[in-house]
């Protein structure tokens, strides 16, 4: 059995042949060529015999909006969320879109995504128009998660930070989004959020972007406060234990197509925290290749399993019975 954790559609209207790739606005059209649409999550989900896919909505798009459109583009997707998970039921699973720093109305539209309509998490941005999940506006966000004991993925924007020396090479896409996502676990560790909200479901996307590589340096800026007085300070501690501690907490997915990486997230957080995703939709030809990164760790059976669909329908709350039966 195989559960997919990472695939993205977008809504029909933000998939038109003259919406911009980058944010909606800029980069090129798509030209009728979307690859994230309802119909290529299907067919790659069949071709690749697929059993649950999980649908989240990457909505780059959501930069090129105006502040005060953010909360409709939002609410849309929820809806669509919710008619996709209702046509395809048992098969597609869907989480909402939402902005954590957003306020009053976007805890309303996670509540009415999760509790009125019963989609499965919550999808965020590792940053939105410079602002991190981690900032203080985002605390009650977090409060109402940790509340719902639902999921939350982790995913970057079009891009991060350093965006003026990533334009060429599709360096956005492949070193920007993973540092951006990197930083943003990293700012969600030492400004405590796990340590105050300590029953947080946080699904790094993307293998963490590094984040497992670069743990140790973390710890040892945590552990030698005064030997490392010149790094700068390390004040206020929010934390009572080394990073690692929290990064042990969170969930990680299989994307990153190198399987040194992949063996290296399951030798820091443990197989009970990896999930198995590809990211295809959009690059959908990546599902095999990603299958089979998975297949190649040559882990036991019961390892296996776990990566493939016992953690993911864990953190979805799916009958593991019924789902093992539907296989």
């Amino acid at each position: 059995m195989i559960i997919e954790w990472h695939t993205h559609v977008y809504p029909p209207e933000e998939a038109a042949a003259e919406a911009g790739t980058w944010d909606g606005k800029s980069g090129p059209t798509w030209a009728g060529r979307c690859p994230m649409t309802l119909e290529n999550v299907l067919d790659a989900h069949r071709k690749a015999n697929i059993d649950i896919s999980l649908v989240t909505n990457a909505a780059h798009y959501m930069r090129g909006k105006s502040d005060s459109d953010e909360l409709k583009a939002v609410k849309r997707w929820t809806d669509y969320a919710a008619e996709i998970q209702a046509t395809h039921k048992g098969v597609l699973y869907a989480f909402a879109t939402i902005l954590p720093c957003g306020g009053p109305e976007y805890l309303k539209e996670v509540e009415r995504a999760i509790v009125e309509l019963g989609l499965k998490g919550i999808f965020i941005h590792s940053s939105h128009k410079g602002h991190y999940p981690d900032d203080d506006e985002a605390r009650p966000f977090w409060e109402m998660i940790q509340a719902l004991d639902v999921p939350v993925m982790i995913h970057p924007p079009h891009v991060g930070f350093g965006e003026e020396r990533m334009r060429e090479y599709r360096l956005a896409s492949s070193v920007g989004r993973p540092a951006d996502l990197c930083l943003s676990l990293s700012r969600l560790i030492v400004r405590g959020i796990l340590e105050d909200f300590p029953r947080l479901k946080i699904v790094g996307s993307h293998g963490g972007g590094g984040l497992c590589e670069v743990i140790g340096r973390m710890d040892y800026a945590y552990e030698l406060q005064d030997e490392c007085y010149f790094l700068g300070s390390y004040a206020p501690l929010k934390i009572k234990h080394a990073p690692s501690h929290y990064l042990k907490k969170m969930y990680f997915d299989t994307v990153s197509y190198h399987p040194p990486a992949a063996r290296l997230v399951l030798d820091t957080v443990g197989v009970d925290h990896v999930l198995y995703g590809s990211d295809a939709p959009p690059l959908t030809s990546l599902k095999p290749r990603a299958i089979k990164l998975v297949e190649d760790l040559n882990l036991p059976p019961a390892d296996r399993e776990k990566v493939f669909w016992r953690n993911a329908a864990g953190l979805l709350k799916l009958d593991v019975q019924d789902a093992a039966r539907a296989a």
